[in-house]
Formats: structure tokens, C-alpha cells, sequence
């Protein structure tokens, strides 16, 4: 049956919300990433597992703009932003968190907060740092603290709102379980089960995969810089390749 064409507009709306087509980049003349596809559609948990060195970060920081692709395609919201600068990205939406959470020590966690909505116009500040009290209580009772006197978990909960200020329309996590303790592992990965229930369309890197791939929709598995895996989370949980390698089953 003939059906008309479709607009611009409708064949952008159809596409992921983040679509990566066989992305590679690396270091100089070091590649850690070779023809890596991946898509996020809105409102979606999706999680990469891998190994130390795999290119977990190396590809966060890709899609981000902090390293530019050497191949390969990037696609955010209908526009192709391969080449856009790292703070044009941001502004569209896409937003890290980085590994080893990066707050700034010296400086309250409530100016560390106002640093992650720099960006957005002066009115709007003040409810979303209420917002982000109400979603992170331990900041509220601590926001004229200087940042670096926090613990790992509370750090790794600022990193977390420092983010949400700039209105991410996808956020991407960094290892936000590396360092904590079994119990502030669990207040980290609550939060982000939080977040997915809200809405905010989550692209969470991890190397524990067990916990990553328990709340995710979907999964990635990144060995030496390429995708051998990926589907539903639930599938990968089951899959013996994955078992073995990164459940410890």
C-alpha cells in the first residue's frame, strides 16, 4: 500500500533520541574505539559494561566532545553533531558525569551546583537548586560546605546534581559506583532508578554489570575498543559469555 513521504521533521522524531553509527577514536594515532554503534531512545536506561581499558570512557568522552571521532557518526536529536564543540553539545542536552566525580574541592557544594546550571538564564537557579535539595537531601544539609570535605558518596551525589543543573536530555554516567562502599553503592545506583523513573534518559557506564544490567532496559558489552554484545539488559544477565566474564556466575 502507498503511504506519503515522510517530513524531515517525522523521519527526525523517528530516530533515537542518541544514535551512534560505527564510531571510532582513540588517543593520537592510538585507537581505543573501532566502529562502535550504539542508540538511546528517550526516557531509556541503557547501560556498557566492559572490562578495565575496554574504552568505556573513551566513548563517553566522544559522545560528550571532549575527543573528537576519527570515524563514524553521531547523531543527537535528529541533528548530526560529530563535529560540534564539546560546550555546543552540552547546551543540546548532553551531559557527563565523570568518572572519579571531578567536584570542585575547595568550593561550597552550593556554588558547585550553580557551576553545573551556569548555562541557564539567572531566574531559573533558584528552583532547580530547590529541586535538587529535595531530590538530594544530605546536599541540602550540607550545601554551605565545602565540597571536599564531603564523603565519596556524598561527592558522587553532588557530581550526580551538578549534572541535572544543566537539563540534561541525556545524561552520562561515569563509573558512579567506583570507590564506595557496598552501602553507598546501593544510595547510588537508588538514585539513578530515581532519575530513570522521572523521565531523564540515562546512559550509564559500568563495571559492575551485575548491578548495572539489574535496572537497565538495555546493555552494551565493549571488549578491547568494539561491541560484542548487546540487547535487552535481561537477556545479558542470562547470556553465559556475559556470566562468565562479568557476573562472576
Amino acid at each position: 500500500m502507498w503511504s506519503p513521504p515522510t517530513s524531515a521533521r517525522e523521519a527526525a522524531i523517528a530516530e533515537p533520541l542518541l544514535n551512534v553509527a560505527e564510531l571510532s577514536s582513540g588517543y593520537g594515532p592510538v585507537r581505543a574505539l573501532w566502529d562502535v554503534s550504539v542508540r538511546i531512545e528517550e526516557g531509556e536506561l541503557v547501560t556498557l559494561v566492559g572490562g578495565n581499558g575496554a574504552g568505556k570512557t573513551t566513548l563517553l568522552r566522544t559522545l560528550s566532545g571532549l575527543l573528537p571521532a576519527s570515524a563514524g557518526t553521531i547523531r543527537f536529536a535528529g541533528e548530526d553533531i560529530t563535529r560540534l564543540p564539546a560546550h555546543l553539545r552540552a547546551r543540546r542536552g548532553i551531559v557527563q558525569v565523570p568518572e572519579g566525580r571531578q567536584v570542585l574541592a575547595p568550593m561550597t557544594v552550593e556554588d558547585n551546583l550553580r557551576l553545573g546550571g551556569y548555562a541557564r538564564p539567572q531566574g531559573e537557579i533558584g528552583a532547580a537548586l530547590a529541586e535538587m535539595y529535595a531530590l538530594f537531601n544530605d546536599l541540602r544539609l550540607r550545601r554551605r560546605d565545602i565540597a571536599g570535605h564531603l564523603s565519596g558518596g556524598q561527592q558522587q551525589m553532588l557530581a550526580i546534581a551538578r549534572g541535572l543543573m544543566a537539563r540534561p536530555r541525556v545524561l552520562l554516567l561515569d563509573e558512579p559506583s567506583m570507590g564506595l562502599s557496598p552501602i553507598l553503592v546501593d544510595e547510588v545506583f537508588a538514585t539513578v532508578e530515581r532519575l530513570r523513573a522521572s523521565g531523564t534518559t540515562i546512559f550509564l557506564v559500568e563495571q559492575n554489570a551485575y548491578r548495572a544490567l539489574s535496572i537497565a532496559d538495555r546493555g552494551y558489552v565493549l571488549e578491547a575498543g568494539r561491541i560484542i554484545l548487546e540487547g535487552p539488559a535481561a537477556s545479558l544477565m542470562v547470556n553465559d559469555r556475559v556470566k562468565e566474564a562479568y557476573l562472576g556466575l
